[in-house]
């Protein structure tokens, strides 16, 4: 009862995360919309140390704002698109809570038309992106995404703590009633962070990031967020194209089978072997381009932010379940490889065969004549 009353300032901020396959570079999204964002104004205004490292930040834009009329209350949201060079994009719709009381967060967090709203928003956003980026060449933006919300709360992490722990464990979880939750889970939940100095701190979840500062500056943390749910996006779809590439092929192969007739399905063999090399490739490029933006981010704070998330989305596990799919798809390539010398080997073989039998008719036939 006596966080009734409280007030602060707040934002959520809506992720929808998609990937588009391949590349795209930076001077082919330039000028994608009109309404470019500088992202120089968020520069990490804290001390920074040399160490830390510049890393790629993707070409943000921002959209019209969205105006949802619920009776007399006007919600206005910022909609942003963020578009990566190595073929992803997310977007973003952002809505801020000015002198709100702390249950606001919480009623917009899990309000069915504010979310379905939002899911409108989306909707419409991703038709223009699909457009402008076709502009640039065919894109196919993929069918599996990510959904993700990150959420700024105004103020010193000693003074909102005490009052707000269950309902961050709550946004972590989503769930609407956080009095619910076991003090023991609680504690666990939010025993996932990190904080830059005394008064800061950042929660990191599955379904959410919780971000308590006394200034408005959380531009790195969340593009930090986005980055890690984009990799864990990327992980599963090129997981499911491996296993998919590897039954495909196992099937393949049984359908051809072996012996000296099969001599005939080389262009089949050659095919799966084009195939397994082609999605190996892209697979092995994804997995280098993430452990490069690991680098990007140094050895200090950005580091460990992004050590945080990677270890809530389990990304590392991810890598080595991808690396044994690569694995599994290499050797299956040495099999087809093999199968392919074989049956050359063998087709030589017959050649040769052929060819004496041709001169030992050919010889008889002259001897004949003779």
């Amino acid at each position: 009862m006596a966080t009734r009353g409280w007030r602060m300032n707040s934002e959520i901020i809506y992720l929808y995360m998609y990937d588009i396959g391949d590349p795209v570079s930076a001077a082919e999204l330039d000028g994608l919309f009109r309404n470019q964002e500088d992202f120089s104004k968020y520069e990490f205004r804290r001390p920074e140390p040399e160490e830390i490292a510049t890393f790629d930040v993707p070409h943000i834009f921002n959209l019209k704002d969205e105006v949802l009329a619920v009776g007399e209350a006007q919600h206005r949201f910022k909609v942003q698109v963020a578009v990566y060079t190595f073929g992803s994009f997310s977007i973003r719709i952002r809505y801020q809570i000015e002198g709100g009381p702390h249950s606001q967060l919480v009623k917009i967090t899990f309000d069915p038309k504010i979310n379905e709203f939002v899911r409108e928003i989306v909707s419409r956003s991703k038709k223009k992106i699909e457009a402008a980026l076709m502009k640039i060449r065919a894109v196919k933006i993929s069918a599996t995404m990510e959904t993700y919300r990150f959420y700024y709360i105004e103020g010193e992490k000693n003074q909102i703590l005490p009052k707000a722990r269950k309902m961050i464990a709550g946004l972590l979880v989503d769930e609407k009633d956080a009095d619910t939750l076991e003090e023991e889970y609680i504690e666990y939940i939010l025993g996932k962070s990190i904080s830059y100095d005394s008064g800061s701190i950042l929660f990191v979840g599955w379904e959410s990031a919780v971000m308590i500062d006394k200034e408005y500056q959380h531009e790195q943390e969340l593009l930090i967020a986005e980055i890690s749910n984009l990799q864990l996006l990327e992980m599963r779809i090129y997981h499911a194209v491996l296993a998919k590439e590897l039954d495909t092929a196992s099937r393949s192969m049984r359908r051809i089978g072996v012996g000296s007739a099969s001599v005939l399905r080389k262009a089949d063999t050659s095919q799966i072997n084009r195939s397994l090399g082609s999605v190996y490739d892209n697979t092995r490029a994804v997995l280098n381009n993430i452990n490069d933006t690991v680098f990007g981010f140094g050895e200090w704070y950005l580091a460990r932010v992004y050590s945080l998330f990677s270890s809530v989305f389990k990304l590392d596990t991810l890598k080595v379940s991808m690396e044994r799919d690569l694995e599994a798809i290499d050797n299956e390539r040495k099999f087809v490889s093999d199968m392919e010398v074989s049956r050359h080997e063998s087709f030589l073989e017959l050649l040769v065969v052929f060819l004496i039998v041709v001169e030992i008719v050919l010889e008889l036939l002259f001897l004949a004549k003779g």
